[in-house]
């Protein structure tokens, strides 16, 4: 427990306890309660905090959620968020944790190293998931999808967000915030139609928002302390050559 801790600050402990307390008072005060809006919930932000702090074993937690996520996605016809988690998501999930295990901070082993991209491949991304968003809205369309447009801009947010998680960079947060508020608005929608026994689920994403907005902050800070890192080595590196050289 102590070398798991270790990785927390005081202000994520209590985040994440609030945020689960909260989501379970929600619940045990719903009249019609749903238990997988519940489960899914509390997987949901576990899932997200530990992404938002970079622990290798994140994903792991993630594919839980996805299986989790499908399920009452499907429940709801949200069928575009039923494929993109179970064709998309998941699988992705399983190759960010070949990624992340092969790819550990060098100081923090618990934690993954972030990477930084390239613009080229900004570039195919952007162009990949422009291809991708038509080609999902007319497969969405055919299979009859409720609320069409937003379930194709929350899958299309997903998958970004997903891929540069698998490519460890801290953009992919900026991905997930637009996501979450895309999803905030889908799930909204289904506690005004169907009643709040879905309520947790949409104050969830709620929770998801603040946790990607910290998510980035946080990535970013570590991507500096590794740049310093990096460039400390390299100038010892240096003067151990010189001194070489001298002798």
């Amino acid at each position: 427990m102590k070398k798991f801790l270790k990785n927390w600050n005081w202000f994520e402990i209590v985040f994440l306890a609030l945020s689960l307390i909260g989501l379970s008072l929600c619940f045990a005060f719903t009249p019609d309660r749903n238990w997988f809006s519940y489960v899914v919930s509390l997987v949901g932000v576990v899932s997200v905090m530990t992404v938002a702090k970079g622990l290798v074993f994140a994903p792991f937690i993630n594919i839980a959620y996805n299986i989790i996520y499908s399920i009452i996605s499907v429940l709801q016809h949200y069928y575009g968020e039923a494929i993109i988690y179970i064709g998309l998501m998941i699988p992705i999930a399983v190759a960010s944790i070949v990624s992340w295990l092969r790819n550990k901070n060098k100081e923090n082993t618990s934690t993954v190293q972030v990477n930084k991209i390239k613009g080229i491949e900004y570039l195919y991304l952007f162009i990949g998931a422009i291809c991708a968003t038509v080609a999902f809205y007319f497969l969405l369309r055919a299979l009859n999808t409720s609320e069409l447009i937003i379930s194709t801009l929350s899958l299309i947010t997903s998958v970004v967000a997903s891929y540069l998680i698998l490519r460890r960079c801290s953009y992919y947060a900026l991905a997930f915030v637009a996501n979450d508020i895309i999803l905030i608005v889908l799930w909204t929608m289904v506690v005004i139609n169907s009643g709040i026994a879905f309520l947790p689920t949409a104050l969830s994403f709620g929770i998801f928002l603040i946790n990607d907005i910290y998510g980035f902050i946080h990535w970013k800070i570590q991507e500096r302390k590794q740049n310093i890192g990096n460039k400390n080595q390299t100038g010892e590196k240096v003067l151990i050559e010189n001194n070489k050289e001298e002798n």
